[in-house]
């Protein structure tokens, strides 16, 4: 054979072997990529599940590749789990707030890894509950009537308004998304501090100059709040009054103003420093699910402030990551601010007033009650004696609380006291700051509990026809 041949053959047999490694057949035992991939995002982790490939290529799966991008698909880091051929996974590790791309391949005993799935994204986010929410309201369902802006149907705007500590932009109006001036936030304290036990300093100059031009009444009232220790001021000698209250100085206002209130019933309190002496209301958990609040870009004051309140239940944003500190507070984000705030002291509404912790709940559960007694002025109202009465409904024709005379029936039953539906010497007193002790009750599974309140002189009965405008009334139900 000639030379010229030997060469011809020897470049047919070399692309016939390049071509034999070339093709697919060599790779037929690649499986191919996993389908249906989710990825649910949890506490500094994401929880991934997939559906197994449709083909493995006539090889046996061992393995799941997982990988994941923080920087939206440019580069992907893999996730060094244990070798599993299940088909589940939770990645660790990760940062709350970034935003990750997943991708999950399947690997095979003979050929390796296959095609990647298409991605699935998630955004880690921590999922702490606030520790300290208030266990009562400062103004439970209806309490406080509609305001009467025309703007807004925020039952919390309905609240501070009850309360006197909003007059509204106008008679009609209350201009919810407009922001707070921080002289308009002097104010709001001080009227809240009246409703609240806090007695008011006598609201001498306390050296900012910067505020001459405004009334008497704001003037008074931005001196008071600095005696009270709610504001340091700008400077020593600026408040700067026209400027907008950001939500970082709602923080520091409410969380200091707290520090003066008087606690009321369900109100949380912990003790100023250490483990005894006075106590202030305050939370001292430390979780909190906020991704825009650190050391680099606040003051501990401040962020410890948020913290608190977010346990505390007291601000506008609890299941959501940002809370946005250098951005302007909304007028109706602020009403929201004091309602959750007044509920931890001891505000409460005017008359004898009844209220459970929970007015819906599953199963058999303990329901804790409240009783309080106002004046007119939001005053509590010391020695009130308090009856308590319960009535279980019933599907039963003819079961009732009351006869046809409005006296309470067989089926009405005591809680606190001794005689059912009467006003006896064994019945409790409201206390020094209008409260009556917390009392519970176990609630009967899937039914539905009417409970009642109400105060007369010693040795009266209750008569439905006589004393229910002044009674207080609350329903409990219970499901399954």
């Amino acid at each position: 054979m000639s030379r010229v041949v030997r060469r011809v053959v020897a470049v047919v047999l070399t692309a016939s072997v390049l071509a034999v490694l070339t093709s697919p057949t060599a790779w037929a035992g690649l499986s191919n990529e996993p389908t249906g991939l989710v990825a649910t995002a949890g506490n500094l982790q994401a929880s991934l599940s997939w559906t197994a490939p449709t083909s493995n290529g006539g090889e046996t799966i061992t393995d799941y590749i997982i990988e994941y991008s923080p920087d939206g698909g440019t580069t992907f880091v893999r996730f060094m789990d244990t070798t599993s051929t299940t088909t589940t996974v939770t990645v660790t590790g990760l940062t709350n707030g970034t935003a990750y791309q997943f991708r999950v391949s399947a690997v095979v005993n003979v050929s390796g890894q296959g095609p990647a799935s298409v991605v699935a994204s998630a955004t880690p986010v921590a999922n702490h509950t606030p520790a300290n929410s208030p266990q009562f309201s400062a103004c439970p369902p209806g309490a406080a009537v509609a305001a009467g802006f025309g703007d807004t149907d925020s039952t919390d705007v309905d609240c501070i308004k009850m309360y006197g500590i909003t007059n509204g932009t106008t008679a009609t109006t209350y201009s919810p998304y407009d922001p707070v001036s921080r002289w308009q936030m002097a104010l709001f304290l001080t009227r809240m501090a009246t409703r609240t036990g806090v007695t008011l300093p006598d609201g001498s100059d306390q050296g900012f100059t910067d505020i001459g031009s405004y009334s008497t009444e704001i003037r008074t009232a931005i001196n008071q709040i600095k005696q009270l220790g709610i504001t340091v001021g700008k400077t020593a000698e600026t408040y700067a009054p026209a400027d907008n209250v950001t939500r970082e100085e709602m923080a520091l206002f409410i969380t200091r103003f707290l520090k003066d209130a008087n606690v009321g019933p369900g109100g949380t309190t912990n003790y100023v420093s250490g483990t005894s002496g006075p106590l202030e209301i305050k939370s001292n958990d430390t979780d909190y699910n906020f991704i825009d609040i650190d050391y680099w870009t606040m003051t501990m004051e401040v962020r410890n402030a948020i913290v608190n309140l977010w346990n505390l239940g007291v601000t506008d944003v609890q299941d959501v990551v940002t809370f946005e500190p250098t951005a302007a507070m909304t007028r109706v984000a602020m009403a929201t601010f004091i309602t959750n705030a007044l509920a931890h002291t001891n505000a409460r509404p005017v008359g004898l007033v009844l209220q459970p912790d929970t007015y819906r709940a599953a199963g058999s559960p303990i329901v804790y009650f409240s009783v309080t007694h106002r004046d007119v002025d939001f005053s509590p109202i010391v020695g009130t004696r308090v009856d308590t009465f319960k009535f279980q409904r019933s599907v039963v024709t003819g079961i009732v609380s009351f006869d046809s005379l409005g006296w309470c029936s067989s089926t009405v039953a005591t809680q606190v006291g001794n005689l059912k539906c009467t006003i006896d010497s064994s019945d409790p007193l409201v206390d020094a700051n209008g409260n009556l002790a917390t009392f519970f009750e176990i609630m009967p599974t899937v039914n539905i509990v009417d409970v009642w309140a109400w105060t007369a002189d010693l040795n009266t009965l209750y008569n439905d026809d006589l004393h229910a405008t002044g009674a207080s009334k609350v329903t409990v139900e219970t499901h399954a």
